[in-house]
């Protein structure tokens, strides 16, 4: 008999905005079906999603008078997914999750305490970690079997030389959790593993990568590798970007 076709849900949660692409196991490879978002969470509030052909299948608008939690988002999400997927059951969700710290350096199964210790990193990144967890609360309530992975930006970068990683403070400093973590590190780690789909002599060479659109950052990659970024204890440092100042001289805060 033949294996019974799943689906696993990939969502990103923003600041005002719940992302997802949903995939299906067709003949042992995993193939797009769904992509979409549910945006505007503050105000008017829209849904979009659309096929593996990138027609709309499903579009729905709130009034201007609604708001919506990241949480009502990713019921609303559910419930739709549900419709579509009558006999395509859910195998697990997986989560960008912006923040890892100093405790998770891959991707990790989320339960009970991985949670406790995602919230701990919120002062870190207070625009996206608490909409990063949001998702991962609701889906545990609706479907507490259902495994669910969070994946980090910040873990591809915890492969940099301790120097690159350290601020210039003293140590017991640094051991309480201030040192450059880096972000956007699941893009750099997608580029890197299919730069030599592109260019085979350059994927084990030195590369600098560029991500750039309203949050930016650029990252040194050598042999598939992280080896330095511009981002560091937050998403705050760096490039100028659209809402974000970048590097800042210390004494321009106190002047």
């Amino acid at each position: 008999m033949p294996k019974r076709a799943e689906a696993v849900l990939v969502l990103n949660a923003g600041s005002s905005s719940v992302k997802f692409s949903l995939y299906t196991d067709e003949l042992g490879e995993a193939r797009p079906r769904l992509r979409g978002q549910i945006e505007g969470l503050q105000g008017l509030p829209s849904f979009v999603a659309r096929d593996a052909e990138d027609q709309v299948v499903h579009e729905q608008q709130w009034g201007d008078a609604v708001t919506m939690s990241h949480g009502d988002a990713t019921t609303h999400l559910l419930e739709f997914l549900n419709r579509e997927l009558a006999t395509t059951p859910l195998a697990a969700v997986g989560h960008r999750v912006v923040h890892g710290g100093r405790d998770f350096t891959t991707s990790v199964k989320v339960d009970p305490s991985v949670l406790t210790a995602l919230e701990r990193l919120i002062p870190l990144a207070p625009l996206h970690q608490p909409h990063n967890i949001a998702p991962m609360r609701v889906i545990a309530a609706h479907a507490p079997a259902l495994p669910q992975v969070a994946c980090f930006d910040t873990a591809f970068h915890r492969t940099q030389p301790a120097i690159a990683q350290a601020f210039a403070l003293p140590r017991a400093i640094t051991e309480r959790g201030v040192q450059r973590y880096g972000f956007h590190g699941l893009s750099y780690e997608y580029i890197a593993s299919v730069l030599a789909d592109f260019d085979a002599s350059a994927a084990p060479r030195r590369v600098v990568v560029a991500h750039l659109g309203n949050g930016a950052s650029m990252c040194a990659i050598k042999n598939g590798r992280s080896v330095a970024t511009t981002m560091g204890l937050t998403a705050l440092d760096g490039l100028m970007m659209g809402t974000r100042c970048g590097s800042l001289d210390p004494g321009a805060v106190l002047y």
